[in-house]
């Protein structure tokens, strides 16, 4: 069968191509799945792209989160059937063969409600990942948040803070995604430089900083602004996964961090184990299925939030948008259903 693909042959150059995917002979634990929707993540994405990314090696098959239906499977998978509609961290690719259970999260698959469109149950991956923070913070009702960056894991994030009850204050400089933010109930924005940020927070907490503070964007130079905007006895939560060097002398935030007693924790979705168990509060098939609950209810506004729906051969140009027009890329995701 033939299937269509997404490739980063080299640093920076995006191409689409077709190839003969052999459909016999699965794996015992292997599934062919026809995909319909797959998501771009921006910040890993665009990372590997221009070779950023730890290890990343070229030609790269780019991909994150894919929803799809499948077409055949091994004989050891009793949890799903064909037909069924599911998540995987999958290739953008029209079609794909993937192995489930793995030893790690990104190696399953994950079920996905039947009524729920495509579309937006792609959207359930960043949920997933943006809810770890508001799910491991423990508020109180109208706790202080300030979130930094309002890129797709930052406006998730800010959303579910305000889900759990928190004031949330978010800080982005595209005046753009700060509209947004507001239209969907986010309580303040600051769409300002990152240099007037520590400022304008402060002011609007009465000089005392927020209780919570969230780097969203995966950057040093924002972990250092979200420690100078943290309250005594507060937390820094690491939402983003910090790649861009920043050369400096750490002591100012650290001996901050240590005279007013303030904590900075990693917030990567790995905290969460697969499945549940005795003793396990969150697990990854509850968040999946948290995200989904949140999207088709409506509380998580899929349709708001997915800037673009593009087609394969409108891929090269969205990743050049994405990283160069964040005025009006902001959240991507690519329809795969006519490419059957």
């Amino acid at each position: 069968m033939l299937s269509k693909y997404v490739v980063f042959p080299k640093p920076n150059v995006v191409e689409v191509k077709t190839e003969e995917l052999k459909t016999d002979g699965l794996g015992p634990k292997e599934v062919l799945i026809r995909n319909e929707a797959s998501i771009i993540s921006p910040g890993t994405e665009l990372a590997t792209l221009a070779g950023k990314e730890i290890g990343v090696q070229f030609p790269k098959r780019p991909g994150y989160g894919s929803i799809g239906k499948i077409l055949a499977k091994g004989n050891e998978i009793n949890d799903f059937e064909v037909g069924d509609r599911v998540f995987y961290t999958g290739y953008h690719a029209s079609l794909q063969r993937f192995t489930h259970e793995q030893g790690h999260q990104w190696g399953h698959l994950f079920p996905v409600p039947q009524d729920l469109d495509p579309v937006e149950a792609a959207l359930g991956c960043m949920v997933e990942i943006s809810m770890t923070a508001p799910n491991f913070t423990e508020l109180r009702i109208g706790d202080s948040v300030v979130v930094y960056g309002l890129g797709i894991v930052g406006m998730l994030a800010a959303l579910m803070y305000k889900i759990k009850g928190a004031h949330v204050i978010a800080a982005d400089p595209v005046q753009k995604r700060c509209d947004l933010a507001l239209s969907l109930g986010i309580d303040e924005v600051i769409s300002c430089p990152p240099d007037q940020q520590v400022e304008e927070v402060m002011k609007r907490t009465g000089g005392q900083g927020a209780r919570y503070t969230v780097d969203a964007v995966g950057h040093s130079a924002i972990i250092r602004t979200c420690v100078k905007t943290t309250a005594p006895m507060g937390e820094i939560l690491l939402l983003g996964s910090p790649r861009a060097p920043l050369a400096g002398d750490i002591n100012e935030i650290m001996w901050d961090v240590h005279l007013n007693g303030k904590s900075i924790r990693g917030m990567h979705m790995f905290r969460y184990p697969v499945k549940s168990g005795r003793g396990v509060k969150m697990d990854v098939e509850w968040a999946f299925a948290t995200a989904f609950d949140l999207i088709q209810k409506k509380r998580i506004d899929a349709q708001k939030l997915i800037s673009h729906l593009i087609l394969p051969g409108d891929v090269p140009a969205t990743y050049t948008g994405l990283r160069e027009n964040l005025n009006e890329y902001f959240c991507t995701v690519i329809d795969w259903r006519n490419e059957e």
